[in-house]
């Protein structure tokens, strides 16, 4: 298992299901979501209407390792 931080849409039942942290920053909803790596790449539900490229996000090894960028992201914020 990896992470990766993303926007979050509640009503999405793949967000709700793989997001273990949920905050918002600047009004916007992001997660911390479990994903399954497959050649390195996270495995990412996708829609016909989303255009999401596995390749652009940055795969963190630990939830931890996630959760201090998010306290980063929220220091950067104030």
């Amino acid at each position: 298992m990896a992470y990766i931080i993303d926007t979050y849409d509640k009503y999405n039942s793949w967000d709700r299901a793989h997001s273990r942290r949920v905050f918002e920053i600047n009004g916007v909803m992001y997660a911390v979501k479990e994903v399954i790596l497959f050649w390195g790449q996270p495995q990412l539900e996708q829609s016909i209407y989303e255009n999401k490229n596995p390749e652009t996000y940055h795969i963190y090894p630990t939830l931890d390792d996630a959760l201090n960028f998010v306290k980063y992201m929220r220091m950067m914020n104030k």
